[in-house]
């Protein structure tokens, strides 16, 4: 993708999450794994596809909302019910929890949708054939993608907005996670869908906005064109280790730290998760997140006086493993192996750039965000190299010093 071809900011981003991401998903053994079919796949599937609905009545589930403004609740609460949109390959998925009841229900306004990098959050781009304020969203999806199954239940979706309140009230930059509709009332099985805002919340964020491993990732449809991250250094005027140090690796080790350090919601800066926002000239980027499906620290929170925890991923409760070895699974491995290093080697390799001296900006980043605090051990945990039943994991001590802290 060449930089002065971006006109329109929602087709560079859809093109940047489906197509530029050639390369950055050997992180792990399982990485690379899709199970969804070839129509829906996020490369190699159509331009857009259908994702049907359901009329769901209030007595059928429910309709959640958190206290993030939103005008795109009217999209799917109607009076009485609301709208259960439903992945076309989770409709055929015959263990689906109460499959046959849904099939009951009267068909909704089918949603039309483009898939996004993790295949089952998607953009929305029509309701019922008329164009929509533009919006995310974060479908259930009882299938493997990477290491694990991505089933999205009640409590993962209030998990989700009780985070995005924290990340709001704190002022982080992120996608506002706004509301979702929940099929089914098991505590356990009850499943359904999360709304995502397309802008971040309070943020005056440059008009373009890329994933993160679109700046390092190859083009899919043009690998001939040179990286994103390239030519954004080209026309910054920068260095590409002043560019990367003090437009990507600070923001992000800053960001970091202020969600863990305000809220103790512990966010995963990978190269999915984390998003490059930068204005075609160059002048201007700013670092944005998204996805609030992440872990609580309760003795952080405990320590800012701040007592209420979500119903769920609470380290220690939840999470039987010790907090700074489940903070190095997102700090170390997840922003530091998967999107740090990746960005890293390529800007070796085309600018010339030394990664010693984009670990030491990463270094004095983190003492300077953290105060100094000891919040991580000495070496780097990461999953084991296992499927583990029933979406369970387990961590591992890789003997590796941390290079990012």
């Amino acid at each position: 993708m060449k930089l002065y071809d971006c006109v329109d900011p929602i087709g560079t981003w859809l093109y940047a999450e489906r197509y530029l991401g050639v390369g950055t998903r050997a992180y792990s053994s399982f990485s690379e794994d899709l199970e969804i079919a070839e129509a829906f796949h996020p490369q190699r599937g159509a331009a857009s596809f259908t994702v049907p609905t359901f009329r769901l009545p209030d007595s059928a589930g429910s309709y959640l909302q958190n206290t993030l403004p939103s005008a795109l609740h009217a999209l799917y609460r109607q009076e009485g019910g609301f709208l259960l949109p439903v992945h076309p390959e989770t409709l055929a998925f015959e263990g689906l929890h109460e499959r046959g009841k849904l099939a009951t229900f009267a068909e909704g306004p089918p949603i039309e949708v483009v898939p996004l990098a993790n295949a089952r959050t998607v953009f929305v781009r029509a309701i019922g054939g008329e164009a929509v304020t533009p919006h995310f969203l974060k479908l259930h999806y009882p299938e493997r993608l990477s290491r694990f199954t991505r089933r999205l239940r009640r409590p993962i979706i209030a998990l989700q907005l009780w985070v995005a309140e924290e990340l709001f009230r704190v002022g982080v930059p992120f996608l506002g996670e706004v509301g979702g509709g929940v099929f089914g009332h098991d505590p356990k099985e009850a499943w359904g869908y999360l709304i995502r805002e397309c802008r971040a919340v309070g943020e005056d964020a440059p008009e373009f906005t890329v994933p993160l491993f679109a700046l390092y990732g190859g083009d899919y449809r043009a690998p001939e064109e040179p990286s994103l991250l390239e030519q954004l250094v080209a026309v910054s005027g920068q260095s590409g280790e002043a560019y990367l140090a003090e437009r990507v690796i600070e923001p992000m080790v800053a960001l970091w730290a202020k969600a863990l350090l305000t809220t103790g919601c512990a966010a995963e800066l990978h190269g999915q998760n984390t998003l490059f926002a930068f204005s075609k000239d160059g002048a201007r980027s700013k670092i944005v997140y998204r996805d609030c499906a992440i872990y609580i620290d309760p003795a952080i929170r405990e320590g800012l006086a701040l007592r209420d925890l979500p119903g769920l991923n609470v380290i220690s409760r939840d999470i039987r493993m010790p907090s700074e070895q489940v903070l190095s699974l997102v700090y170390d491995s997840f922003m530091g192996h998967h999107a740090l290093t990746f960005l890293a080697r390529l800007a070796e390799e085309r600018l010339g750039v030394r990664r010693a001296a984009l670990h030491e900006a990463a270094r004095e980043a983190f003492a300077k965000a953290t105060g100094g605090r000891r919040l991580l051990p000495e070496t780097i945990y990461y999953y084991d190299d296992k499927i583990h039943a029933n979406g369970k994991w387990r961590l591992v001590d890789t003997g590796e010093a941390p290079v990012w802290r």
